[in-house]
């Protein structure tokens, strides 16, 4: 059924204190209409447009965005993407609308995944004691056809451990993080592997949880971060525990432990340099390092590291990545460097993905570009140099010409 009174009861602005380039921000809002193509690309685009305004603070905006989106099945997993930004700032009202939103599309993801998304569902709303959504999200058995009990009751033996459940936690940390067993089969790697997915999002939700109740002075349960901790430690399948690693940082720091925080950036610098410059995840991470050391007084040699090792990452990135991945992942890493005060630096590279935003054939992927690069100047609160607009200003009017030559 739908979800009644999906917005009628939030703000416009969340006001997260969060400061952002509006015109920049509508810049990047008219750039994402101008996509034509294929839906897929599309979908996972506008997930990331949604997440950013929920960084924002905006949920009226980013629920709109995500009800206005194509039917796919990627979209209900962007509504629980918005709903954890939100989550980590205590703001339960916009999780509960999120989490509404994203069961009504869930039957877009109908054998496409639905019963993973019901699952995180189950698991938000479990934690913010959300009893509407609870309840509509175990009648979406009907839809998914899978019963998530048993894997529910193990999701709460995390989240409230038993005495004795919370005694062997304490004893054998890593007990929920087995490694894949050696000569398994392809469905134990598949099913392993689904596991450790579904781990590492509950990870990241005691988290959020945990920095949401910091901010309002309230405790958390230890056993939380021992979850997450053997989860980094845990053989990895991507740059997730690197991530959850990056999210212990701002924990820290929101705990006023600098000291920690920065064993904590250390930590996760070694995690991430044991993967390729093709596994992309890893430039956001780095960005969001960056926008913890520079506001962390006591972080003065590794803020230096840190603008080293943005300059060896664009090095590396504009070697190996194609010119497509340059141009999306180049405006993360001008965002660290506009953070590290390095502003000659972030301008080079966002201009470089301005020029590539420019050549690239394909006016799908220029809509793309364009809509990346001015959310990238919306979240550092930046504006443009006067030739980098001008070739933004450039690529956007030519757009409708692009887009006849493929017909889309």
């Amino acid at each position: 059924m739908p979800f009644a009174g999906w917005a009628g009861d939030l703000p416009a602005d969340m006001d997260l204190g969060i400061p952002y380039q509006k015109e920049a921000l509508a810049n990047s809002l008219r750039c994402l209409e101008t996509t034509r193509g294929d839906d897929e690309r599309i979908a996972r685009t506008r997930n990331f447009v949604a997440e950013n305004l929920a960084y924002f603070g905006d949920a009226q905006a980013a629920i709109a965005l995500l009800r206005g989106s194509r039917p796919h099945y990627h979209v209900p997993s962007g509504c629980v993407d918005a709903a954890m930004v939100f989550l980590g700032h205590g703001q339960h009202n916009a999780v509960h609308h999120l989490l509404g939103l994203a069961l009504d599309l869930l039957p877009f993801a109908a054998g496409r995944g639905a019963e993973l998304v019901q699952f995180q569902i189950l698991r938000m709303a479990t934690v913010t004691r959300d009893e509407e959504v609870l309840q509509r999200a175990w009648l979406a058995e009907k839809l998914t056809q899978k019963d998530l009990r048993n894997p529910y009751q193990a999701f709460v033996q995390d989240w409230k451990p038993s005495f004795w459940n919370g005694l062997l936690d304490r004893m054998f940390p890593d007990r929920h993080w087995q490694d894949l067993a050696k000569q398994a089969t392809r469905d134990e790697e598949i099913s392993w592997k689904a596991e450790r997915t579904v781990d590492y999002f509950s990870g990241l939700l005691f988290l959020r949880e945990a920095e949401a109740r910091v901010r309002t002075r309230q405790s958390y349960p230890t056993s939380w971060i021992r979850f997450v901790e053997a989860g980094i430690r845990a053989p990895a399948i991507n740059t997730r525990p690197a991530g959850l690693s990056a999210e212990l940082v701002e924990l820290a720091v929101l705990e006023g432990r600098p000291k920690a925080a920065l064993i904590l950036v250390e930590g996760t610098w070694r995690q991430l340099g044991e993967w390729a410059p093709q596994m992309t995840g890893m430039y956001r991470i780095e960005r969001d390092l960056a926008f913890v050391l520079a506001g962390i007084q006591e972080a003065g040699s590794q803020r230096e590291e840190a603008k080293r090792r943005i300059s060896k990452r664009t090095e590396i990135l504009l070697k190996h990545l194609d010119p497509f991945e340059q141009m999306v992942q180049l405006p993360l890493l001008a965002e660290a460097f506009h953070a590290l005060k390095e502003p000659e630096q972030a301008q080079a590279a966002w201009k470089t993905a301005a020029e590539l935003c420019l050549k690239n054939q394909n006016p799908e992927s220029q809509s793309t570009g364009l809509m990346r690069i001015w959310m990238s100047y919306a979240r550092v609160n930046a504006w443009p140099t006067k030739e980098i607009e001008a070739l933004l200003i450039k690529t956007e009017k030519r757009l409708p010409e692009e887009y006849a030559k493929v017909n889309f």
